[in-house]
């Protein structure tokens, strides 16, 4: 594009809109000295926001006047096209004294049309008389056409929002109607005409509700047409809509609500004594092929966190979290933080399970990290405060 070439075409009076866009159009494809433009005529058409057949007229005006030359004509496929190149003497008059200037007394070819008139005489050429003088511009010839009140724009943008009502309606009907008990001895026409006259708000809440009234209908064994329903707009005597029960929430497995209940757990304490070791165990103690230290820290971490233990098979299984928590584990979940695999932070966890011979977490998969207590091992005092608050606040509730 070619800025000094661009304020001349910003400056140029072209007659219309579509000329001016179509021009400043070509002058953004092409280079300094005017060349290499070579643009689709859809492109140009999308950029002047008309139709090709208008940016082909324009075209071979601007070829009429020169103002363009054709350099190479392109094939006939869809991506061969022509190469123009602006005349830059004939760009700097348009800048200077517009289309008028350059193109003299030229015929205008605004809008547009199928084809041109070839004779020269144009409009309607009978006898009828004139509604208004005869001026100096214009066609002599032809006389307008007498106002018709039908054809007030007001009058009719109002027929086409009642058409289009007519239309939304009856669309609303053959959704709704046909599931209504009555619908095959229902006046179709009393149904649109009650439907008409609701509200769009109105003709949504009577679809909602409907279910509603037909089950009240069976306890009281009344039944009524659509129309009627629609009419007397008997869902209104339902009362309130009761509100939909809640969604049950869910916790994903390694996420921050899913850690908190699973640290919950482990820093509250065990929650069983560990099984002692079996016979079997005691004598390759023995023998030194065990040892005991790891069995009893084994031992611990199975019995002394079920919970825990539980929620690492299920997400190592089935990649199941936790189906239900309330309000205290969401509060709990906003202290935990995203601590990624194999990192400082995350060694740094695995080391403190170890330290409190706590289960550690079973391979997260394609997780690229797991939640933890923010602050790591060091922040697990705040975590811990946190939780003994909310028992202590459970123990007063069930005192009180």
């Amino acid at each position: 594009m070619s800025a000094f070439l661009l304020g001349i075409g910003f400056r140029a009076d072209m007659g219309t809109c579509a000329r001016k866009l179509v021009l400043l159009k070509l002058i953004d494809a092409c280079e300094d000295d005017g060349s290499r433009i070579f643009p689709a005529i859809s492109t140009i058409a999308r950029a002047a926001q008309c139709s090709t057949r208008q940016v082909q007229r324009e075209l071979k005006a601007f070829l009429d006047i020169g103002l363009i030359r054709l350099v190479r004509e392109g094939g006939k496929g869809p991506r061969s096209t022509n190469e123009y190149a602006l005349d830059l003497d004939v760009l700097q008059l348009l800048g200077k004294g517009g289309w008028s200037l350059v193109a003299g007394d030229r015929a205008e070819n605004k809008g547009d049309t199928v084809s041109p008139f070839e004779s020269e005489e144009k409009g309607d050429t009978g006898d009828a008389p004139r509604v208004t003088p005869e001026t100096d511009k214009g066609d002599k010839l032809s006389h307008p056409t007498p106002p018709d009140p039908s054809l007030d724009p007001s009058v009719e943008r109002e027929r086409e929002r009642d058409r289009d009502e007519q239309k939304t309606v009856e669309r609303w009907l053959k959704r709704v109607h046909p599931t209504w008990p009555t619908f095959i001895a229902d006046s179709g026409k009393t149904a649109f005409a009650a439907a008409m006259a609701l509200t769009p708000a109105e003709r949504e809440m009577a679809a909602d509700r409907m279910a509603d009234y037909l089950a009240a209908e069976k306890l009281t064994k009344g039944r009524c047409a659509f129309g009627v329903y629609l009419s007397e707009k008997r869902w209104e005597r339902l009362g309130p809509k009761p509100e939909a029960p809640e969604k049950p929430s869910y916790a994903p497995a390694f996420g921050p609500v899913w850690a908190a209940i699973r640290m919950r757990d482990l820093v509250t304490g065990p929650k069983a004594q560990p099984s002692p070791l079996k016979g079997w165990e005691e004598r390759a103690i023995a023998e030194g092929t065990l040892n005991r230290d790891a069995l009893e820290r084994g031992n611990r971490m199975r019995t002394g966190w079920p919970m825990v233990n539980g929620l690492h098979l299920a997400a190592e299984t089935r990649g199941l979290g936790i189906h239900s928590f309330g309000p205290e584990e969401e509060r709990l979940g906003k202290l935990c933080e995203f601590v990624p695999v194999d990192t400082e932070c995350w060694e740094a966890w695995k080391l403190e399970h170890q330290l409190r011979g706590w289960p550690w977490l079973p391979d997260p998969g394609t997780m690229r990290g797991v939640y933890f207590p923010v602050g790591g091992p060091g922040g697990l005092e705040a975590f811990e405060q946190a939780v003994r608050g909310q028992h202590d606040a459970g123990g007063r509730e069930a005192a009180e």
